[in-house]
C-alpha cells in the first residue's frame, strides 16, 4: 500500500528522510517501540495539543509509556514489516477540543469520504535498504473534504507545521541513535 492510494492528492504535504547505519529489521523495531518519553519535544507537543480536552473534563490515557504510533491521532491502517506502516483517518484537530469522533476507515473508505467538515490524514514510515544501511523516510498528507473546512484547517496548520515537521525529525534521529548504538550492534552480530 501506498499514500497515493489512501490521500492521493494532498492540499498539504511533508516530507523527512534519514539514513540510519543499520539494516532494515533493526531500524523497524526501533520505530515500533519508540515511547513518547523518549521523544521529549513531542511528548510536550503532544502534552499541549490534548490539554485543552484534559481541562474541559475529557480523559485521555497517559503519554509516557505508550509507544508513538500508538499515540497519533489516526490510527495504523497498513503495516508490512520491515517496510512501511501507514496511519490514516479523519480528523478535526483544528477544534479546541479535538472535534467529533471520527469513524475508522479502510483505505478505500478513507479515499471516497467527501463529508464536509474533516480533513483526511495520513502518514507513512518507509525503510527502504541502501548500501549506507536504511533510508527512513515519513511523509504526511493532508487533504480537507471541503473549502470551508480547508480554510479552518489552513490557519491550525500554520500554527502547528513547523512543531509538527520538528516530531517527525525527532522520530527519526531517536529511532536512528538507537538502531545505531553500539550495544544493538554487538548484539546483531
Amino acid at each position: 500500500m501506498t499514500l497515493d492510494e489512501v490521500v492521493p492528492h494532498p492540499h498539504y504535504r511533508m516530507c523527512h528522510s534519514r539514513t540510519v547505519s543499520a539494516p532494515p529489521a533493526a531500524v523497524w523495531e526501533e520505530l515500533c517501540r519508540v515511547t513518547m518519553s523518549a521523544l521529549p519535544l513531542g511528548y510536550a507537543l503532544e502534552g499541549v495539543r490534548l490539554l485543552p480536552a484534559r481541562l474541559a473534563g475529557r480523559k485521555h490515557q497517559p503519554l509516557a509509556g505508550r509507544t508513538f504510533l500508538d499515540v497519533t491521532p489516526i490510527p495504523v491502517l497498513f503495516s508490512e514489516r520491515p517496510q512501511v506502516v501507514i496511519s490514516a483517518g479523519l480528523s478535526q484537530a483544528w477544534r479546541l477540543l479535538g472535534g467529533l469522533p471520527p469513524p475508522r476507515l479502510d483505505a478505500a473508505a478513507l479515499r471516497a469520504w467527501s463529508q464536509p467538515g474533516w480533513v483526511k490524514v495520513a502518514m507513512e514510515f518507509r525503510l527502504q535498504s541502501t548500501l549506507a544501511g536504511t533510508l527512513l523516510s515519513t511523509e504526511t498528507r493532508i487533504l480537507a473534504t471541503d473549502p470551508r473546512t480547508g480554510r479552518s484547517f489552513a490557519a491550525y496548520w500554520f500554527l502547528i507545521r513547523a512543531s509538527s515537521g520538528a516530531i517527525r525529525r525527532e522520530v527519526l534521529r531517536v529511532v536512528a541513535r538507537r538502531a545505531e548504538s553500539p550495544a544493538r550492534q554487538e548484539t546483531q552480530r
